[in-house]
Formats: structure tokens, sequence, C-alpha cells
């Protein structure tokens, strides 16, 4: 089960010219993680087509179904063991319900609100990825960004002297030439 992400933890919602970008920076957030540069609690990919139309691919959350199919299974089970057959049936049923209402009540990660808000702030024709982070390398994250041209800053909560240096290492891939 996945835990609530700290206190602490930020949004950066960086929008990339196709989704290939998208999931090029996503590995490179992933690196530095591994590295220790940064802790990332979440990433959701939001691509919004030309026509405006949206699709989410969220890292986290559980969705209800994935939820009650999980705790049905192990309702099943155990209730088979306690109770029998009948006691599986009806110990399955109750905890798939529960599984399912739990996945719907609680919003680990990026919130549900904030990503229906980015639905309409990637402008159309762009894949962003929104992460929420904690302890970050601010150099770090500021020297993979410089590698990624035509991204963009969509949003994001990070302090001021962080978002500066976001801004900074985008402008700086921006002046690069750009090879594709």
């Amino acid at each position: 089960m996945a835990q609530n992400p700290p206190d602490n933890s930020r949004l950066l919602v960086i929008s990339f010219t196709d989704p290939l970008r998208a999931q090029e920076f996503l590995l490179a957030v992933a690196g530095l993680q591994t590295r220790q540069e940064l802790q990332l609690h979440d990433a959701v990919i939001i691509a919004r087509a030309e026509d405006g139309s949206s699709h989410v691919r969220e890292t986290t959350d559980v969705t209800p179904g994935q939820a009650g199919v999980g705790a049905g299974v192990w309702g099943l089970l155990l209730g088979t063991i306690f109770g029998g057959p009948i006691g599986g049936l009806v110990i399955g049923a109750a905890t798939a319900g529960g599984g399912a209402l739990y996945a719907k009540l609680v919003d680990t990660g990026v919130k549900d609100a904030t990503i229906e808000e980015l639905r309409t702030a990637v402008p159309p024709g762009r894949t962003a990825v929104a992460l929420l982070v904690s302890h970050v390398s601010v150099a770090d994250l500021q020297r993979e960004l410089a590698r990624f041209p035509q991204a963009q800053l969509v949003e994001t909560d990070l302090p001021p002297a962080a978002v500066s240096a976001v801004q900074a290492a985008l402008d700086e891939a921006n002046r690069a030439p750009f090879t594709g």
C-alpha cells in the first residue's frame, strides 16, 4: 500500500512537446531518486490532445476496482478458511466492497483535484509530468532539465529560489539547438 507523502513534498509540473520526451524525463527523475538527489512520492502523466481532451496515468493511487478485487480475493480466502464456503462468499463480498470504498476515499500522491486542474492547465498538444517530490537537490534537477529543449514549467509550489533555478534550466535548454 502506498504511504502518504510527507508534509514537505512539493509539486512540479513540466510539459513536453511529445509523450516520449515526457517518459524520458520521468526516467531521468527515477535516476535522480536512485542517486538520492530527490525523493519521488508520486508521478502523474497528463497527455492533452490538440482538441483539448486529456488522458491521465497515475503511478500511486489504487483504483477502486483494483482495491476491490485484491481485498475480495483475500476476504474469500480467509473467509473460506475460517467460515467455510458460505463464510468465504460473505466475507469476500464484504472485503471487496470495503477495499473499493477505501480506494475511493483515500487519495495518496498528487491529489485528484489537482489532477483535474492540470487537465486544463497543460497546453493542448503537450504531455506533462506532474511530480510530487521532497528533498530535492536543485542543482541536480537543474542539470537534468537542461537536457530537455522545448520543455515548459506548467505549475509548481517549489520555493522561489528553486523555481528560478528550474526556469533557468528550461531557458538554457531552449537556447541550445534542438536535435529532435
